[in-house]
């Protein structure tokens, strides 16, 4: 199938994903714990029969539109983890119509809006700050959580699903430990709000989600439903936070090469921001990406002393040794390890699936 590539395209090695998600699965069941992955990362239709396989019935998704993709495609139990989009509510009501709907808010006038626009059945977690700093309602206040889940218990279409989480700064930790800590201190947290309200809403979980934690952490059951997502991929932000081997890395991109530079000991591919996303590592200087072979039955490990440093729209630019230069033709593929498979996978909508 690669002889077939004439420009940028994802390439899914299906051994390499099928264990991370089999691992990722037997986890949560050795956890006892809701296994709810987040599809925002692989976005396929057939890596999500591969969850299927593994038992999954229920997900994640990060937007109204990938919601209604995978509602086609059966799935029935979703949670768009996303503060709630006023402006997409008729397309919320439509989903619930068909399917189990949860929804996320932070705060009263939000949720308030919510009750006027939605007129189906719709689950509502209250979405939790613990660190991050991006959206949710900070876990200390307790009057805003209060006033919210008010307003959830007297709305007619709303139930209390309970408090959810994404700790994103677990990946601007620095060691493993500060990764453990950071989920430890999230999950006392939103234990502790879940303690005020149990004896009122029997029913309301704590949802965690950061492939970081939920990778390095081996007992989950300090939560009640875990939604990681990038771990079906991983990437190299994730093999240099700890939290899988490269071996685990399961994407790559192949790009053609389109120019040698040998005064210079550089390689140009076509392959840059658009297709990679301008994501970036600093380990002993900035890169883009580390490089791989192709071979006949899968990729081969990262060359020596060999990366991307430098991307623009189309261009890649990849500084390596005169040795390994000297092997490289015009026309050849060259693979991309990337630094975030989230966002590569998702400017890149066609796939190559290896086995």
């Amino acid at each position: 199938m690669l002889y077939k590539i004439t420009s940028p395209t994802l390439i899914v090695n299906e051994k390499t994903c099928l264990n991370n998600i089999r691992g990722m699965a037997d986890k949560a069941r050795a956890s006892r714990v809701i296994f709810r992955p987040h599809f925002k990362t692989h976005q396929s239709l057939q890596v999500a029969d591969w969850f299927r396989d593994q038992g999954v019935d229920r997900i994640t998704v990060s937007s109204a539109e990938m919601a209604m993709k995978f509602a086609k495609a059966g799935w029935n139990d979703i949670t768009i983890a996303f503060p709630a989009n006023i402006r997409e509510t008729d397309t919320y009501n439509g989903l619930a119509e068909n399917l189990r709907l949860n929804l996320l808010t932070d705060s009263p006038e939000a949720t308030e809006a919510l009750v006027s626009k939605l007129n189906t059945d719709t689950g509502i977690f209250i979405e939790i700050d613990t660190g991050y700093g991006r959206s949710g309602v900070h876990y200390a206040n307790e009057e805003m959580i209060r006033k919210i889940v008010h307003i959830i218990d007297h709305a007619r279409k709303l139930s209390f699903k309970g408090f959810l989480t994404h700790s994103g700064n677990t990946y601007s930790a620095t060691n493993t430990g500060q990764i453990k800590d950071i989920y430890n201190n999230t999950i006392a947290e939103l234990r502790s709000l879940k303690d005020k309200y149990i004896n009122t809403h029997p029913a309301i979980i704590i949802s965690v989600g950061d492939t970081p934690s939920c990778s390095l952490i081996d007992d989950l059951s300090g939560a009640d439903e875990i939604r990681p997502g990038n771990f079906v991929y991983y990437d190299l932000m994730q093999h240099y936070l700890g939290s899988c081997k490269l071996s685990d890395i399961a994407v790559s991109v192949a790009c053609p090469v389109t120019g040698i530079y040998p005064d210079r000991n550089e390689i140009v591919i076509y392959g840059g921001a658009v297709h990679l996303s301008k994501e970036f590592l600093e380990q002993d200087g900035r890169f883009f990406g580390l490089v791989i072979n192709y071979t006949d039955d899968g990729q081969t490990s990262p060359v020596p002393d060999t990366r991307l440093i430098s991307i623009s729209q189309e261009h890649g630019i990849i500084r390596t040794s005169p040795e390994f230069l000297k092997t490289i033709r015009y026309g050849d593929l060259l693979g991309i390890l990337p630094i975030h498979s989230c966002l590569t996978a998702n400017l890149l909508k066609e796939r190559i699936i290896i086995q």
